[in-house]
């Protein structure tokens, strides 16, 4: 199988995560649930790991990391946990977002009398700080963008976007889900912003864990209530950082292949991403010169979509499926994306590139969608 869906899953994993979860396999312990040695252990594993994906991340000490079971959990503590800040405001967030971002959003909007508006890219399919400042009327208590499009794989500006919310004291997230190992992280040097990633994506790391890293200053709270091996006597839930935002038993084994793999992929950033960037080029112009095939972005990042006259994007996923070219067909979960495209009845066909592809990966793709387009 030509694997071309990384968008979804990166299939490439470095050795190093798999030693790392196997040495943590091979010690189960609770991290933070015992006083016997291998417990302390698994603790001392577990937030050394937090303390390094901070630093990996560009965090410095006005930061927190909460480790979660991907990027839509943390993505649901940051929205859900500012239920009550939000609750009456303003939120402001584009029509490049995905349903990690615009269920959430909808919920608090019925549920807690949040308005939510949209800004839309007027440039290209960038979002830019010029789309989103229009929009900062002083009622607005949160900005929410995602670093990367899942569905054009455009890179939005979101390093101007944070900077400008800084000088209105607006709160910014920043959804990392396809922009994490691709583009620099936005939270060096800033202030007021929640950065949500997941570790199965860019990162290189196993499905089933993520992280929210936010200013400790921001007034999140958890959302999810129970264990946390702190003030056990309390039917209260806890609200300290991390311990109240990580109830039940921590995933030790996904937090360690994470950080080992987060740790190759900044290590190796270049590489990866100078490798990926040929190949998005290369697969874009070829792609392009096909008559009835139209690629939606000359995006450098890995993610490229596209769509045939003629066909539904599904027709072209199975027929490339049954050369076994695994690609991603549909809306790609970003509904007011492809409104904002046009491809709402159609979808698009997601080509995802990442560092286990090869020019013969990109060759076999456009030998096979022109032979497609030809019958």
């Amino acid at each position: 199988m030509i694997y071309l869906d990384n968008a979804a899953t990166s299939r490439f994993k470095p050795q190093c995560m798999f030693e790392a979860m196997m040495r943590e396999c091979s010690e189960s312990a609770n991290p933070g649930r015992g006083t016997h040695a291998d417990a302390i252990a698994c603790a001392e594993r577990v937030n050394g790991a937090r303390e390094g994906m901070l630093t990996l991340l560009g965090a410095d000490e006005n930061y927190a990391g909460v480790f979660t079971s991907g990027c839509t959990e943390a993505l649901d503590l940051a929205l859900f946990g500012l239920k009550e800040y939000l609750s009456g405001g303003v939120v402001v967030t584009t029509v490049t977002e995905h349903n990690s971002v615009l269920r959430p959003l909808d919920s608090l909007r019925r549920e807690a009398g949040v308005k939510v508006v949209y800004a839309s890219p007027s440039e290209g399919l960038c979002v830019t700080a010029k789309d989103v400042a229009p929009l900062l009327t002083d009622d607005v208590k949160l900005v929410a963008v995602n670093g990367m499009s899942n569905v054009t794989g455009v890179v939005n500006d979101v390093a101007k976007i944070c900077d400008l919310c800084a000088q209105k004291n607006i709160i910014v997230l920043v959804d990392g889900a396809q922009s994490a190992g691709h583009a620099a992280p936005p939270l060096a040097g800033r202030r007021g912003v929640m950065y949500a990633i997941a570790a199965h994506k860019g990162l290189h790391g196993p499905q089933g864990v993520g992280m929210l890293v936010f200013d400790k200053d921001i007034p999140l709270k958890p959302i999810r209530a129970g264990g946390t091996g702190t003030d056990s006597l309390s039917l209260v839930q806890p609200n300290g950082i991390p311990e109240g935002f990580e109830s039940g038993t921590l995933n030790a084994c996904g937090i360690a292949g994470m950080y080992a793999a987060a740790k190759w992929t900044y290590a190796n950033f270049e590489t990866i991403n100078s490798r990926i960037a040929a190949l998005s080029e290369s697969a874009c112009r070829a792609l392009s010169s096909i008559k009835g095939v139209k690629t939606l972005a000359s995006a450098r990042s890995g993610v490229i979509s596209f769509t045939v006259s003629g066909f539904d994007s599904s027709e072209v996923a199975d027929a490339l499926d049954d050369n076994n070219i695994a690609v991603r067909a549909g809306l790609h979960c970003a509904p007011l994306m492809h409104r904002f495209l046009g491809t709402e009845t159609t979808g698009t066909v997601r080509v995802g590139i990442g560092f286990c592809n090869t020019p013969y990966h990109i060759e076999k793709l456009v030998r096979t969608v022109r032979l497609l387009v030809g019958r």
